[in-house]
């Protein structure tokens, strides 16, 4: 995998990492789920972007 490809999903799963660590502290600090749903939804979204952008660049494929 090309040096600016890694670091591109490095940043895609670490802020997907980071809004559902906030989504999901958020809920279970303040008790409140229905506010955070959004980050939570975004965070998910990130994380399957990252996942299918880092897999289609992957150096497996030739």
């Amino acid at each position: 995998m090309e040096p600016n490809v890694a670091r591109r999903c490095h940043v895609l799963f670490g802020v997907s990492l980071l809004l559902l660590t906030i989504g999901v502290g958020y809920c279970v600090i303040v008790g409140t789920c229905l506010a955070d749903f959004a980050v939570v939804v975004a965070g998910l979204f990130v994380g399957w972007v990252a996942l299918f952008y880092c897999v289609g660049n992957a150096t497996i494929w030739g």
